[in-house]
């Protein structure tokens, strides 16, 4: 793990083990969700739909679906980052939900699509067990600065050519 004096990105993305215990620890309510897959640039996240709430009509809950794709959003900031960061807070979730999903198994894909100097934007997509998209969301993440003031991009660039 980096020292407190590491730039904001570290060399190596998080792994899904190191992020599958961070749900553990501080997201107790989201033990259903497993991360399979990180880099600095994607994420992909299982949940066992049957642990977690439906609506009246057997559907998973759209709070619950746009607390699956904030999730995958957080822990992907987190993998590009290479370590926890939990002041990393959401700042915008705008999210479309486009068919009902029912309890099984869930996949969230998240795409970084830009990383900036104090903002990251991330796409994510929700599709249920035989791969339908149930929803579709964009998520703006605030990160803290690095620590002492160094510039959290040093040596990076936004994702995709994007630059802020």
């Amino acid at each position: 793990m980096p020292t407190e004096s590491a730039t904001l990105v570290d060399d190596a993305p998080m792994t899904p083990a190191a992020l599958n215990e961070m749900v553990a620890r501080d997201f107790e309510d989201y033990a259903a969700c497993h991360v399979t897959e990180a880099t600095t640039t994607h994420l992909t996240m299982e949940a066992d739909g049957t642990r977690l709430r439906t609506r009246p009509g057997g559907t998973i809950s759209g709070p619950e679906q746009a607390a699956l794709v904030d999730l995958a959003a957080f822990l992907l900031v987190n993998a590009r980052l290479g370590r926890p960061t939990p002041m990393a807070l959401t700042s915008s979730l705008q999210i479309s939900y486009l068919s009902r999903p029912r309890p099984g198994l869930l996949r969230t894909h998240a795409k970084m699509a830009k990383f900036g100097r104090s903002l990251c934007v991330v796409l994510a997509e929700l599709r249920d067990s035989a791969g339908t998209l149930a929803a579709t969301a964009t998520v703006t993440y605030s990160v803290p600065p690095a620590a002492h003031g160094s510039d959290p991009r040093e040596g990076n660039d936004a994702v995709g050519g994007l630059a802020e």
